[in-house]
């Protein structure tokens, strides 16, 4: 490959990287990422073909004050998200750059480009895809700008580039590697010990969040089986799965109690803050509540809801949530809409009723209705005995009497009336709004609540994994005694009605769900753990010890592991006297390249000795020969030997692992001499 191609090729993949990690997050314009994707490709095909670029300098100078002009007026006239404008704003002078004539400063500015449309992206997505557009950039960024620093050397030199042979060779690839490598544990290391603010500096002002629409605080007639058609993700909850009281858990978000004859909404806006004790937000929790609660971690996608999801009745929360309220309908949000991913844990009883205050009179609130619902109603309750048996009664009649469906379903005024006595099928909805009306007709109290049900169980993250098909409805109906009770009149989905996703893509949700936690969700909590953890090094001390014992690694039995724990230890001893025996061997055969380099570096090694150790410093027009026979007349063993050797080596062109290990000798017998015989400096005769 010519050195002119592959630096047009690394330059353009750097800029494309950038663009990659701005597409992921969804947050920039289809039109920018586009024009910029259409810049990006004719300038490759002009700077492969020689082709001078589209735009003159001119040009390119009046379109990049349009585009700041534009960026200033969208921002503080057409109130547009600040951080997306100067996404776009970046996209459009990248795309002016592309499609000039470059020299190597445009290349830098290119270069510079990219890297904050890279740091944009990180402020912009939380997604796994994003680490690897990163790791990638800080391995390709170093080998790019080499080229570059070799592309301006050889210019000053007088040389073409284009015709030079490019030092595409092991050494160069290593510098490379190696300043990645160092970028990588770096960032690594400033990620770790930086410290972990708990706000976020771009909030739903600053950009939209790319959040999925799905779960709302209303619920229509009809709405929640749009909703159920997306196999997007809502949200992943941890819970210990023998904890559960249920064996299909419902995650409640919001309830509501009034009802229009079409939606379901909230009566009243009025809430209270819940009070914060250390991490925790707390909730008055009933008698024996605290020792049954269930611990959940919940891993929550953007739905533009403020609603906070869990199992049953919630007694604390924590998290990173700013601040969390309360109504009275026993709902639980925070104070605005979070436009990325978060994650909180929460403990709460999952039981299948609770005491709460004593319900109003809006709990019975009815529109106008079609009188055959209340007399369908009575009719099904005739017989029971109290509040629950009735209830339970007309929960068992939706249940067994009507079907499910998401197609051709009731709309409109009349819907819920159309769906009782003509459709007889409907969504979950539908079952829950005829229960809770009918269950009101009676006089019982009743509410609906919008959440999930179930999920999928992810085996390698032991996890729930709940996407937006799971959206589900259902009814809490206050029965006496036993205070709010839970209620699901919806049937059972037919056989095969939901996919199952595939081991491999439940192994990479997992993947997903690690970056969340340890990367995007990484606080000041977790830095005090770790730095508590490098305080007592006894414990990892202890890890790494069981690690090299091979303790608790598989294949599984202990009497097992010794099967392969010693053939892999006699591995490691063999690799390691492998290892002692090419060092004390020498460097061997060497490419004449390597040899020249590698005595260059020895020569330099002993300049630098013999100058700072014997006041020696060879000068410009001194031959090696020439100091060498100087410094042994000083009395300095050796140099004249070294400096042989040295020639030997660089210049002969043959074989020269022998000048090379003697070379090294003669350096550490050096070091090892005292500086008994050293000049003394001019000025030392004057002190």
């Amino acid at each position: 490959m010519k050195f002119a191609l592959g630096f047009v090729l690394s330059s353009y993949a750097l800029v494309l990287l950038g663009l990659l990690g701005l597409l992921y997050t969804g947050e920039v314009s289809a039109a920018y990422l586009l024009f910029a994707s259409l810049s990006l490709a004719v300038a490759i095909v002009f700077d492969l073909s020689g082709t001078k670029g589209l735009l003159p300098v001119a040009g390119a100078n009046l379109a990049m004050v349009a585009i700041f002009v534009f960026t200033v007026v969208s921002i503080f006239f057409l109130t547009a998200p600040p951080v997306q404008e100067l996404v776009h704003f970046l996209l459009a002078l990248q795309a002016v750059k592309l499609l000039t004539a470059k020299k190597n400063r445009d290349w830098l500015q290119l270069y510079l480009l990219s890297f904050f449309s890279v740091v944009a992206a990180s402020a912009l997505t939380v997604e796994l895809s994003f680490a690897a557009v990163f790791v990638a950039y800080l391995f390709l960024a170093p080998w790019t700008l080499i080229l570059l620093q070799l592309k301006e050397a050889s210019e000053s030199a007088g040389k073409d580039a284009r015709r030079e042979t490019p030092p595409f060779n092991a050494a160069l690839v290593g510098l490379a590697g190696g300043a990645g490598v160092a970028l990588c544990v770096l960032t690594a290391f400033f990620f770790v010990v930086f410290p972990r603010l708990g706000v976020r500096l771009f909030a739903d002002r600053w950009a939209s969040g790319a959040a999925t629409t799905g779960f709302s605080d209303l619920l229509a007639l009809g709405g929640v089986a749009e909703i159920q058609r997306s196999s997007a993700v809502a949200m992943r909850v941890k819970v210990d799965r023998k904890a559960l009281h249920a064996s299909v858990p419902y995650w409640r978000g919001m309830a509501l109690d009034y009802f229009d004859g079409q939606i379901w909404r909230k009566s009243k806006t009025r809430t209270m803050m819940v009070p914060r004790r250390g991490e925790w937000y707390v909730i008055e929790a009933e008698p024996g509540e605290r020792a049954s609660a269930t611990r959940q971690t919940v891993m929550l996608e953007p739905n533009g809801s403020t609603a906070l999801f869990s199992l049953g009745r919630p007694l604390a929360f924590s998290g990173r949530l700013g601040s969390v309220y309360r109504d009275f309908l026993g709902n639980f949000a925070v104070g605005y809409p979070f436009p990325f991913q978060i994650a909180y844990d929460v403990f709460s009883a999952p039981r299948a009723s609770w005491l709460d205050e004593t319900p109003s009179a809006d709990f019975l609130q009815l529109p106008a209705l079609d009188r055959r619902i209340a007399e369908l109603a009575r009719a099904i309750a005739s017989g029971s005995g109290g509040a629950e048996r009735k209830a339970r009664a007309l929960e068992r009649f939706l249940k067994e009497r009507y079907r499910y469906a998401l197609e051709d379903l009731p709309v409109g005024e009349g819907a819920l009336s159309a769906f009782l006595f003509e459709a007889r099928r409907g969504n979950c909805e539908y079952f829950s709004s005829a229960l809770a009306v009918m269950l009101r007709t009676l006089g019982i109290p009743a509410r609906i609540v919008n959440g999930y049900l179930g999920g999928e169980w992810n085996p390698y993250g032991e996890y729930y994994l709940i996407r937006q098909s799971d959206a589900h409805s259902w009814v809490e109906a206050h029965v006496g005694d036993k205070g709010w009770v839970t209620l699901d009149p919806t049937p059972s989905l037919p056989p095969g009605a939901r996919r199952s996703a595939s081991a491999t893509s439940l192994f990479f949700d997992s993947l997903q769900v690690r970056w969340y936690r340890y990367v995007v969700n990484f606080g000041f909590a977790d830095q005090r753990q770790l730095l508590t953890i490098l305080r007592q090094p006894d414990h990892w001390l202890e890890a790494a010890a069981r690690l090299l014992r091979f303790e608790g690694w598989p294949p599984g039995p202990r009497e097992r592991r010794s099967d392969w724990a010693r053939p892999m230890a006699g591995l490691l001893a063999l690799a390691a006297l492998v290892l002692i025996a090419k060092r004390r061997r020498g460097y061997g055969v060497l490419s004449r390249a390597r040899a020249a380099h590698a005595a260059t570096e020895r020569y330099r090694s002993f300049l630098s000795l013999v100058e700072k150790k014997f006041g020696f410093k060879k000068r410009p027009g001194e031959t090696a020969d020439e100091f060498g026979r100087k410094l042994l007349a000083a009395g300095i063993a050796g140099a004249e030997e070294l400096a042989r050797c040295y020639q030997q080596a660089r210049f002969s062109g043959g074989p020269a692992s022998a000048e090379l290990n003697r070379m090294e000798e003669i350096l550490r017998n050096l070091k090892r001499l005292r500086p008994a015989t050293r000049r003394r400096r001019p000025w030392a005769a004057i002190c």
